[in-house]
């Protein structure tokens, strides 16, 4: 059963408006279409909700905008992947978010960008603000904060967690709206109206109670930033960090290479997020040659999105001519699961042409079970 937990009357010390969402607002308020794009990890993709798509602080959200603005039309798109960051989140925002035109976009990843460096996670999570705010018809963006259990006394006291303010400062710099969400659990529990256990499910999962405390702050805030008159924007400030991550994106792969083959599949989202992946699988014929690859890219970085499971392998890459090097990809999280991974191989490449060779290697973790590699796309920027 839902918790009746009582959040303060007023909501003002769990978010700063800044240019607030003003523009979604004035839509809504219209009766126009809206489109929104909830970005994130594990927690945004409805992790430990008994039913993601009802009672996770997603659903709710959206639920709530439909009773709210019957007139419009709602559409909502979960762009959750869990145990990603900004890292992969920079190389998917074109296509898994602004290629849905988006007019409101929710980004999440305060909690699974805690184990980035932070010049990674700035630059990174800033790629993703540029690539939201440029070009004539941008999205309102709002920057949400997530709550680790360690973090319960900082979120009570009024402060922010290590990563959120690191994301703190770049919402400032581009005047960008953020909610506290984290501080809604950790006011509940230190005021005694919920114990952790009965909100959490772990250290990060909000169970359905916890995911409907993160909607109450998260509605609350909205029906305040809604109002607001945003001033008309025209050219973005000077990156905090730099631009190093604004042209991130994913580039497809080929559906026919030698030694390959390509496996279509239907993207439904989260860990099942491919719509096709390019395998090879090895243990070969004794005395034949290993699978290869060669992709072309045009940029000044290279990754990999793979799926990694129980039998996944190595691979050998190089990059032009430079030195011929092993990736491993198995980890402990592989010996049970199958999910999306993915690994940055260069990011300070001389910006222009570059081919990325790839050979299947003979080689894998004592754990796994195979040699197979199934990959998704190059990641490139």
């Amino acid at each position: 059963m839902p918790l009746n937990l009582q959040l303060p009357a007023s909501l003002n010390t769990y978010f700063r408006p800044r240019y607030g969402l003003g523009k979604v607002g004035h839509k809504l308020a219209q009766g126009q279409d809206v489109t929104t794009v909830f970005f994130g990890g594990s927690i945004t993709q409805g992790a430990s909700a008994s039913d993601s798509n009802k009672n996770s602080y997603r659903a709710r959200t959206t639920q709530w905008l439909k009773e709210q603005y019957p007139q419009s039309n709602i559409t909502s798109i979960n762009a959750g992947i869990g145990g990603t960051g900004s890292d992969l989140g920079v190389f998917r925002c074109k296509t898994d978010v602004m290629n849905h035109q988006p007019d409101l976009v929710f980004i999440e990843f305060a909690v699974n960008d805690g184990g980035l460096e932070d010049k990674q996670s700035i630059e990174t999570f800033e790629g993703i603000l540029r690539q939201l705010l440029q070009g004539p018809d941008t999205p309102d963006v709002c920057i949400i904060y997530t709550l680790r259990e360690s973090d319960v006394d900082t979120w009570h006291a009024g402060k922010l967690s290590p990563r959120a303010q690191t994301q703190e400062q770049l919402a400032s710099h581009y005047n960008l709206p953020s909610v506290s969400l984290a501080k809604g659990i950790a006011d509940a529990i230190h005021t005694k109206q919920a114990t952790f256990q009965l909100l959490m499910n772990d250290h990060v999962h909000p169970l359905d109670a916890g995911h409907e405390l993160y909607a109450k702050v998260l509605t609350g805030a909205l029906e305040s930033m809604f109002t607001q008159t945003q001033p008309t924007l025209t050219d973005l400030p000077t990156p905090l960090s730099s631009d190093h991550y604004a042209l991130a994106t994913m580039q497809q792969l080929p559906h026919t290479a030698q030694g390959w083959t390509w496996i279509d599949l239907e993207n439904k989202g989260g860990w099942e997020c491919f719509d096709g992946l390019l395998t090879s699988n090895t243990p070969r014929i004794p005395g034949t040659p290993a699978a290869t690859l060669a992709l072309p890219f045009h940029g000044k970085l290279v990754g990999l999105h793979y799926q990694l499971g129980p039998e996944t392998g190595n691979l050998h890459y190089q990059i032009d001519d430079g030195p011929q090097q092993l990736l491993e990809p198995f980890d402990s999280h592989a010996v049970k699961c199958i999910r999306p991974q993915y690994r940055i191989l260069d990011d300070q490449l001389e910006h222009g042409e570059h081919t990325l060779h790839l050979r299947i290697a003979e080689s894998k973790d004592e754990r796994s079970k195979g040699t197979w590699t199934r990959l998704a796309h190059l990641l490139i920027g």
